[in-house]
């Protein structure tokens, strides 16, 4: 029944695109040269159109073949009504490759510099039309949005992922230690450790408390990660950060590494039954992106300033 109805449909289109040859063409002769076709093959569709409308949609003489009144106006609307199929079989080719359609994605830290800048620019570059939406969250909120189907993907540390998610590597990132230009120098624990409030206090107060720090000295700033640095720019305090929040800092800060500290293992995550074409694209895009290239550490540490503003 399946079979006979979509071959039913298709020989009606075939009907319809051969009359609107026929009127292209202003006979029957041309217009199956045109198709390729037998010219008795052609009329018969067309008859067998019209036998089905009711109405004739042509004045047939020796020298062709004209559109009635009736025939112009069906006809002037079946162009139409083909160049909207026409359309949406495209949108659809490209919904289904990709290219078209929304991607979510969560993450915790910045996306505006690093290896997430340039993975985000590439794939803008390869489904422009498609609509990028961004959360920004921590990650016990952006798993619980993924697994809701709130967001498509989210990109996190790989420690924070439940085992219920599909997941691939990305990249690491080392921790650094943030301290004012005035007092670049001072001992951690020496000031309190700042943390957004999107970061994983837990996961700072450890990295502080194992490296000689007081653990009492971690408070949650209700801020962004550049806040947090704005603030110890201020001489507010310390903060630990990984090297993207670094990169996106424009806050007059001194960087140095964490000795010792585990390296922030970023993944993509996602619900393995979560069926977005702009997902399976973006996820292909990541597969295929070359590793990018060791962190320079040098590279990120600011001109250090001691008191008096001397250099």
């Amino acid at each position: 029944m399946k079979r006979s109805a979509e071959a039913s449909a298709a020989q009606d289109i075939a009907a319809l695109r051969s009359a609107l040859m026929v009127r292209e063409h202003l006979g029957f002769r041309r217009a199956s040269e045109a198709l390729g076709v037998n010219p008795s093959v052609l009329s018969r569709r067309v008859l067998a159109l019209e036998d089905a409308l009711g109405v004739s949609l042509f004045q047939r003489s020796s020298g062709g073949a004209r559109p009635t009144g009736a025939g112009e106006r069906f006809l002037g609307e079946v162009e139409r009504a083909l160049e909207l199929l026409t359309k949406a079989a495209v949108r659809a080719g490209a919904a289904g490759r990709g290219e078209v359609g929304r991607l979510r994605l969560g993450h915790v830290w910045p996306l505006t510099a690093g290896p997430a800048e340039a993975m985000l620019r590439a794939y803008r570059r390869s489904a422009f039309d498609v609509e990028l939406e961004l959360r920004a969250g921590s990650a016990v909120e952006l798993v619980a949005a993924v697994l809701d189907r709130e967001l498509d993907a989210i990109l996190i540390d790989g420690d924070d992922a439940p085992p219920g998610l599909d997941r691939l590597s990305l990249w690491s990132e080392p921790w650094l230690l943030a301290r004012s230009l005035e007092h670049p120098d001072e001992p951690l624990g020496h000031a309190p450790v700042l943390c957004a409030a999107g970061d994983d206090w837990a996961r700072i107060q450890r990295l502080v408390t194992e490296r000689g720090g007081a653990r009492a000295g971690v408070r949650v700033q209700m801020t962004s990660h550049d806040g947090v640095l704005g603030l110890v720019a201020a001489g507010a305090g310390h903060a630990v950060v990984p090297q993207s929040v670094a990169l996106a800092t424009r806050a007059g800060v001194a960087f140095s590494p964490l000795p010792g500290a585990p390296a922030l293992r970023l993944i993509a995550a996602w619900r393995n039954d979560h069926d977005n074409p702009a997902l399976r694209r973006f996820l292909s895009q990541l597969r295929a992106a070359p590793a990018p290239p060791p962190p320079q550490i040098a590279s990120l540490m600011k001109p250090l300033r001691v008191a008096g503003g001397q250099r």
